[in-house]
């Protein structure tokens, strides 16, 4: 009797499991609307919510190491490095992560019950992101520059976050590289 009792226990958890990966994997799948970064990107020490009449809402959030992330909307996303290379994309609604100094695209797939990260490249897309990522942040330093930006929201009250995003994007927009690993720090 105890044997009939642990598979039918062992059953129960396998049946428990495969719904617990099907729920993980359609929450993956299905995207929620972001959080609120302001409250909630505590990885960010510094963090400020700007408004461009052309762009939106936009976040930004400033890492201690000077690593740096930028917010329009859900989408896109720009990553940076220390160095304010790019780093990490979320574009059209698909991941890209930086290696040897291309975008790969980021899709999960599942391979005999496993799943697997495919990373892909093309220099089409690679070069709408280069596009879109220097159109975006052109504008938005313009708007800064011309003081037309509204600051809705910002962590800690005190700094002149808006200098520092300034440099920040000045520096992109200058010297515009993908970086060679997608961490914050060019080390890894």
């Amino acid at each position: 009797m105890l044997c009939d009792a642990e598979a039918s226990n062992k059953t129960a958890l396998a049946k428990r499991d495969r719904g617990q990966r099907k729920r993980l994997n359609s929450m993956a799948i299905n995207r929620q609307p972001r959080e609120d970064l302001m409250k909630e990107a505590t990885a960010y020490d510094r963090r400020v919510k700007l408004r461009d009449a052309g762009a939106g809402e936009i976040f930004v959030g400033l890492r201690a190491q000077r690593g740096w992330s930028i917010y329009f909307g859900e989408d896109p996303v720009f990553q940076f490095n220390t160095e304010s290379q790019l780093r990490r994309v979320h574009f059209n609604e698909q991941n890209y992560a930086a290696e040897n100094g291309k975008l790969l695209l980021l899709q999960r797939s599942q391979v005999g019950g496993h799943v697997e990260l495919m990373r892909t490249f093309s220099e089409a897309a690679q070069q709408k992101i280069r596009r879109d990522c220097l159109n975006r942040l052109g504008i938005l330093l313009g708007a800064i520059e011309q003081r037309s930006i509204e600051v809705l929201d910002q962590f800690p009250a005190d700094e002149n976050l808006l200098r520092q995003v300034e440099e920040r994007l000045r520096e992109v927009v200058r010297n515009y590289t993908v970086a060679t690993v997608p961490h914050a720090t060019q080390s890894g």
